[in-house]
């Protein structure tokens, strides 16, 4: 079956029928009314255009890198890696998870609809006798997996605040509730930021992307120079099981989550796509360089930390609860240079934040309006 964005490329939009998809859109402004792909889009899903389409190529590139933000998420959850797997089962886990991800992705970008939600892309592709059920049970998923998700990255932003607090104040101990408000505080600052000043997603989520490449280059520099080396054998090939597992396969299992974590998130820009120009092109594009650009910058990070963490059980009982701003402080000798280093990560991690926000709002409502949720014409 040919996508619903092919279909519409091989349409014949009339004149006469451009006007009556303009004249559809009465709220929107015709300058982000969007192309007359996208309007044929729209047209043929039967949907009205309610939302501005302010989105270009490199600010949803942006949008999709800073949300995946994979090496920020690497460098902040090696703490299993620690212990299971070590510096070789990083590496390799990296490389065949990497590999992986990039393979789906590939086929994921023509199955999802340009112009709609996954929810959509599940109607479109489903077998006619259970389209409806299954769009249901995907909506749901991706509806809890965005909120949850939203929350999650809050918690990394807002703990690595207390990791830094912790680690200026030698006296203080990480009290989980302090944590808890931290975290409300990111993601109340993201909702904030959504509400208020909306209009500005666009700028700020692509101007953040050159935060994300160039921060990296800041921190892998800084341990390059500064850091004591582990061998090549010690980082390639040496693996680790002090996790207490039955087998080394087991353990290194246990030690990939936060390498998968670390790469999802690029279906973000899907649920964007309403308000992306062209989108049937643009999204599928957006998909895979926001993949490859991700998956680069994480190999980079892996490669330097299994060469210049240090000692992995020092590490590990870092009292800041990160061993990331424990191998900071251990590189440089400078409480003030880890708060600097460390403050990049919570930048690009609360942009994340906001990302997420943008996310799952849009979900939940392209969810409502198809009236899958409790209260739909409210939430829509």
């Amino acid at each position: 079956m040919a996508s619903l964005a092919q279909r519409s490329k091989d349409a014949n939009v009339t004149m006469a029928e451009q006007h009556d998809i303009e004249d559809a859109s009465p709220d929107v402004p015709k300058k982000w009314r969007g192309t007359e792909a996208d309007n044929a889009n729209m047209k043929a899903m039967g949907r009205v255009q309610e939302l501005r389409r302010n989105f270009t190529f490199i600010t949803i590139l942006g949008f999709g890198s800073t949300l995946i933000c994979t090496w920020e998420v690497v460098m902040t959850n090696i703490f299993p890696v620690l212990t299971n797997g070590g510096t070789a089962g990083f590496f390799w886990s990296l490389l065949v998870t990497s590999l992986y991800m990039l393979r789906y992705r590939r086929w994921h970008q023509w199955l999802l609809l340009p112009a709609d939600n996954i929810t959509g892309a599940v109607s479109e592709f489903a077998p006619p006798s259970c389209q409806r059920f299954l769009s249901y049970i995907v909506g749901w998923l991706c509806f809890t997996g965005w909120q949850s998700g939203l929350t999650a990255i809050s918690f990394i932003a807002g703990t690595i605040i207390q990791g830094l607090i912790a680690l200026n104040n030698p006296g203080y101990f990480l009290v989980p509730w302090h944590g808890t408000l931290l975290t409300i505080a990111v993601c109340a600052f993201a909702i904030f930021f959504n509400t208020v000043i909306a209009s500005r997603l666009p700028l700020v989520e692509g101007s953040i992307v050159f935060l994300h490449i160039s921060g990296l280059f800041i921190v892998i520099i800084v341990l390059w120079t500064l850091a004591p080396r582990h061998t090549a054998q010690e980082a390639f090939l040496e693996l680790t099981n002090n996790g207490g597992w039955d087998s080394q396969g087991t353990s290194l299992l246990v030690g990939l989550y936060p390498l998968v974590v670390a790469l999802i998130g690029f279906d973000s820009v899907v649920h964007m796509s309403e308000e992306i120009k062209d989108a049937a092109s643009t999204l599928p594009r957006a998909i895979m360089w926001s993949t490859y650009l991700n998956a680069f910058l994480g190999f980079l990070m892996v490669i330097t930390l299994i060469f210049t963490w240090g000692d992995a059980e020092e590490i590990a009982k870092s009292p800041t609860g990160y061993p990331f701003i424990q191998i900071l402080y251990n590189v440089t000798n400078s409480r003030a240079a880890a708060d600097v280093l460390s403050s990049i990560l919570i930048i690009t991690l609360t942009a994340s934040v906001i990302a997420c926000v943008a996310t799952a709002s849009r979900q939940l409502w392209a969810f409502a309006r198809d009236q899958g949720v409790s209260f739909s014409s409210f939430i829509a």
